[in-house]
């Protein structure tokens, strides 16, 4: 299975799907005991233009990642209920 399989790159202009992010920012659930409490001023700074930022239809959850030469790079994972990551 690839990445792109699942995971597609949300298009700046879909304003439905820009909302679900925001909605996903503010009140994603905590996936690790690092995680900052308020994260939403940083997380919408780095985001902003959502270059970095991809959504799976099956996982109901966005990720923000950087690919180089079919490098995954993760930063960030945001879903409303606990999912698995492997």
């Amino acid at each position: 299975m690839c990445f792109t399989d699942d995971f597609k790159k949300l298009n700046s202009a879909d304003k439905a799907m820009r909302n679900k992010y925001l909605s996903y920012v503010k009140s994603s659930a905590v996936n690790s005991e690092l995680e900052q409490t308020n994260k939403f001023s940083l997380q919408m700074f780095y985001t902003a233009e959502l270059e970095n930022v991809y959504y799976s239809e099956k996982s109901d959850c966005f990720i923000v990642a950087d690919i180089e030469n079919n490098n995954v790079y993760l930063h960030s994972v945001l879903y409303k209920n606990y999912i698995p990551l492997f």
